[in-house]
């Protein structure tokens, strides 16, 4: 369902919308939120069975409509435009628009992707703007080395498999956060059956774990400001 779009989604547009959350109180659950009129004729697909993004969860629905993005724009401001609480939001991401809008206790955010032949693709997240669970935590798998900061966690359920996307910056070296998350998959029974080792680029590695039916994808990579580390699981919910 949607796979490759999801992991890119997350990497982009979750972490975007959820800024524009971050600061809220509220504690409306997710099955109270608002539910926006699609365009008609559009296919509706919601995106997984669950989401939860650094502890707070969230309803995403892609939407495929024969219309042309303005058309599909409008449409949509008019559909925000019904309810009375706060301001919509609107900016341009690499050619697409985004709107946004608190609505109740929620937040919803509409992005407009134009399509081929004058159609378009529209993403709909809705988040409940409540704090983020404190006691959320990593699979036991999932450790990382010390001195490491979590910058976003995301845990998807879709059919009967649960995917955790970890990004991290880490302190120690490429080559030290190499060792430690080998030794500590290892240790939990995971073996490494494939890497990029080969290619001696000291400042970047990738690397597949298995175990049974689970595998945990890793990638670190050198940056700016110490390494970042991408840890992409799933498994059996």
């Amino acid at each position: 369902m949607l796979r490759g779009a999801l992991r890119a989604l997350t990497a982009t547009y979750l972490l975007f919308a959820a800024a524009f959350a971050g600061t809220a109180q509220g504690q409306q659950p997710l099955s109270a939120a608002p539910k926006l009129v699609a365009p008609e004729g559009s296919i509706i697909e919601r995106l997984g069975d669950a989401m939860i993004v650094n502890g707070r969860p969230m309803m995403i629905d892609h939407i495929s409509v024969q219309r042309p993005a303005a058309e599909v724009l409008r449409h949509y401001r008019q559909a925000l435009d019904e309810k009375v609480t706060g301001k919509i939001v609107e900016r341009r991401l690499k050619g697409d628009h985004i709107l946004a809008r608190q609505i109740g206790e929620n937040f919803v955010t509409v992005r407009v992707t134009p399509t081929l032949g004058g159609a378009s693709e529209v993403w709909v997240m809705t988040t409940p703007m409540r704090p983020p669970a404190s006691a959320a935590a990593l699979p036991s798998h999932l450790t990382l080395p010390g001195g490491s900061r979590i910058l976003s966690k995301v845990e998807t359920v879709d059919g009967g498999r649960r995917a955790h996307t970890v990004i991290a910056t880490s302190e120690a070296a490429v080559s030290a956060t190499e060792d430690f998350l080998k030794r500590s998959l290892g240790e939990r029974g995971f073996g490494l059956v494939a890497s990029d080792e080969s290619r001696r680029d000291s400042s970047r590695r990738v690397m597949l774990f298995q175990r049974g039916a689970e595998d945990v994808m890793v990638t670190i990579a050198d940056g700016p400001a110490g390494r970042t580390l991408v840890l992409n699981a799933s498994g059996p919910k």
